[in-house]
């Protein structure tokens, strides 16, 4: 199982491998962590500080979803969260002027590609 997942991420442009050293070669503990991914909250509560232009919360989420994102490999999903980290850590108010919607649209097209195969795993 855990073979035929991270080829189907390869696949879709999961640095695996940069992953897989990280946790040590150890793919059973790569697919447990991957497996949680999905359940965690940060993405959806990014995108409902968004929506009320929370820019600490905001910035406080996007930063969990691409550290998480990066060390599991997920860089189509940490590469567009990164530049949302950015343009929130610089901004002393909400930056009504940054592409803000379309960076995380761009980024949930890739978080649902990425959990979709995931999910398709779970137990």
């Amino acid at each position: 199982m855990n073979e035929k997942l991270i080829s189907e991420l390869n696949a879709i442009g999961v640095d695996t491998g940069s992953a897989l050293n990280r946790f040590m070669g150890n793919t059973n503990l790569y697919a447990k962590f991957l497996l949680k991914f999905p359940k965690d909250d940060n993405f959806s509560k990014l995108k409902a500080a968004i929506d009320v232009k929370d820019k600490d919360g905001a910035f406080m989420s996007a930063h969990t979803v691409k550290g998480v994102a990066a060390n599991l490999g997920l860089d189509p999903i940490s590469a567009k969260i990164e530049q949302l980290v950015e343009i929130f850590r610089g901004a002393e108010t909400y930056p009504e002027n940054a592409d803000i919607l379309s960076l995380y649209n761009e980024a949930s097209e890739k978080y649902e590609e990425i959990c979709s195969v995931i999910k398709r795993y779970e137990q």
